[in-house]
This record gives structure tokens, sequence and C-alpha cells, in this order.
């Protein structure tokens, strides 16, 4: 246990060496600060249990000093790109169906605690059409990640008995995840609607999976390439767009006046499209829809490096293959502040799989850009 204490807090200390190194590198115009509060609950729906994926929360913080020399070391730029970077901590817990069983459910999923810090990176490149999000995890998985505590103290505070199964959870062990997603951006003609084709790669002790996926926008929405999908700030970087090039994604898209060699000309050009689609107001409808490969499943099998046995895990012959995955949400953004409700479920192929039953849950998503 001392040396599991160590470990996290090495890789702590590490994570967060890039918020002092960072500072140094500001410049003193101001830049924006963003906060997100996610949280995933399967109360959100309108028939909830506490089955598989039962609750997660993640409070995130992203400014200028993360982006610097250690964060760009493991975390990747396209040329000619706009970066966003945000470090926060993670909370998820898995439950089974049957949550008041004390003993081991052969025919069901193990309890499963993990926590972990994350440090994600956007790079948007809006003369190629492309966006690279990378994304590193570091944590704990097991009893030391505190679901048990939470859980039972969550339902202490609500006057509910504990849950006695905690006690059969997946075993103490490293979270460590990799994860990079690059998106294209698919022209379209109208201004209400944007759409992306993108892939997913996942390699870690707690997860290795590949995922192709669809991602459609429709409704009153900025740029994605400007902020992705952060509230508006007048703070914002906006200095890719006075810096575009000339390339086939971007002539299709953008008036060719934004890389006109006429300075003078490019900054007028530039400072109209921006106004036009770089609004405080932002209400839209989102979905995704993605066919995943799921090679290991820690939160079924446990970590691949463990600092201890698992009562109870799931043999790899019983773990979902192929799954597809679908989200719906709704955003409301006004100015520097943004509410998003969204409806994600996983469903298996073929689906007498194990588990027994297709994992649901609602998210809440508040996020501000001051």
């Amino acid at each position: 246990m001392v040396t599991t204490k160590k470990l996290f807090l090495l890789l702590l200390f590490l994570l967060f060496l890039s918020i002092v190194y960072g500072q140094e590198k500001i410049q003193k115009e101001k830049h924006p600060f963003y906060f997100e509060l996610n949280i995933d609950e399967d109360l959100f729906l309108l028939k909830s249990t506490d089955q598989f994926y039962s609750f997660g929360t993640a409070i995130q913080f992203g400014w200028k000093g993360l982006d610097n020399k250690f964060t760009n070391s493991f975390l990747p730029k396209l040329p000619d790109s706009h970066q966003l970077f945000t470090l926060g901590i993670v909370h998820k817990m898995y439950t089974p169906r049957d949550v008041e069983r004390a003993e081991v459910d052969s025919t069901d999923i193990p309890f499963c605690g993990v926590t972990y810090l994350t440090l994600a990176h956007s790079s948007m490149n809006p003369s190629l059409g492309l966006v690279l999000m990378t994304r590193l995890d570091v944590g704990v998985v097991g009893e030391i990640s505190g679901g048990q505590r939470f859980q039972n103290g969550f339902h202490s505070a609500i006057g509910n008995n504990e849950v006695a199964g905690w006690d059969n959870q997946i075993g103490n062990g490293l979270y460590l995840n990799y994860t990079a997603v690059l998106m294209h951006n698919l022209i379209s003609s109208f201004s209400f609607s944007e759409a992306f084709v993108g892939g997913r790669g996942t390699v870690g002790t707690m997860d290795i999976s590949f995922e192709g996926f669809v991602y459609l926008r429709v409704g009153i929405f900025n740029d994605f390439f400007i902020q992705g999908e952060r509230p508006y700030s007048k703070k914002a970087d906006l200095k890719t767009f006075y810096n575009m090039v000339d390339k086939p994604y971007a002539r299709m898209k953008y008036p060719n006046t934004l890389w006109s060699d006429d300075p003078i000309l490019r900054e007028k050009a530039t400072a109209t499209w921006l106004s036009k689609n770089f609004k405080p107001l932002q209400v839209y409808l989102k979905f995704i829809s993605g066919g995943i490969l799921n090679v290991y499943d820690g939160e079924m099998q446990g970590s691949l490096i463990p600092f201890e046995s698992s009562p109870y895990t799931i043999s790899s012959n019983q773990i979902p293959t192929w799954q597809h995955r679908l989200s719906v949400g709704i955003v409301f953004s006004y100015k520097f502040g943004t509410l998003e409700y969204n409806w994600d479920r996983i469903t298996y192929e073929p689906d007498d799989k194990f588990p027994p039953y297709y994992p649901k849950w609602g998210r809440f998503n508040l996020n501000f850009n001051l």
C-alpha cells in the first residue's frame, strides 16, 4: 500500500509540474479561464437503476499555462493549430444490477471504482479541417479509489441501506490510459448543421479499445475550430484564423480573403467572418454514433498492473468485443456559460454476450469560459 501511494503521488507531482512551468510562459495579454463540471448518473433517466456504469463525476480546469513544452512532449499538436488544454480529476463507479447482494454474482459484473487525474489537449487546424484530441489519465482502481465510501456515504445521507457487495470489488491497481482522437470536418452547405467523422484509440492498463464514429451538430452554434464546444469568451485566442493557410479544405469552407496577401484586407475579412461565426448564443442538438472494438475492459477484468488480486472478474471470452455507442444531447450556451444534457447508451453485438443488459445513463455538463 505504501508503494501504491508513492507511485500515485509521484505521477500527481509530474502532472502538476505543467502548472508551474506553464505559468512562466504566459504572456501579459489576458486568456480565458475554463471550468467544466460533468455528472453522469442513472438517476438522470426516466427509469433508473444502479447497474453497470452507475455514477461518474469530473471537475476540469483549463488555462493558457497548460500549453508548454512538458505537456506538448506527450500530447502532440497539429501544425498551424489552436490549442486547448484541461487538467482535472475524475471519479467513476460501476455496480451490478443487484446492489443488495453481499456475495459474488457470477452472472453479473463486479463492483468497480476508479479515480484518476486527466490531462487533455485539443489541437484544431481550421485550414485542414482536422481536430486532434489526446488525453492522459493517471490514477487508481479498487478500494483506494474511494468508490465504496462514496456510494455508501451517499446512500446513508439519503436514508438508504449501505451496499454490501463492495467487499467483492475489483482489486487495487494502476489506472493509466492514453487516448487519441482524430476528427475531420465534412463541408456542409447548411449553416445550421455540422458533421465530423472520426476515429479513437485508447491503450492502457484499464482500457484497450478502438472506435470509428460520426459526430453531428444541428442548431445555432459557433464554428468548432474557434473554441471547440466551449462557451463564448472575448478573451479567446483566435490567432489561427488570422494566420489561415490556403488549403483545399479552407477554400471550400472559408472566404479566400482570410488568407489574402494584403495584411489589411486579411485582418478586416477575418474580423468580419469571426463576428458572424463567433457569437454568445448557442442552442443545438448533438448526436454521436460509433462502433467500438473492445479488446480489454478493466472495469470488468481489473487493471493490467494490479497491486493485489481481485475477488471476482469477468473472463475475457465473456467480454463483448463489438459495441455500439449512441449519445444524444442538447446544449444551451449564452455568453460565458453552457448547460448540456446527454443521453448515452452502449449496446453489444451479439446481444447474448455478457453482461445481460445494455448500460445507459444521463449526463449533465456545466461549463464556464471566463
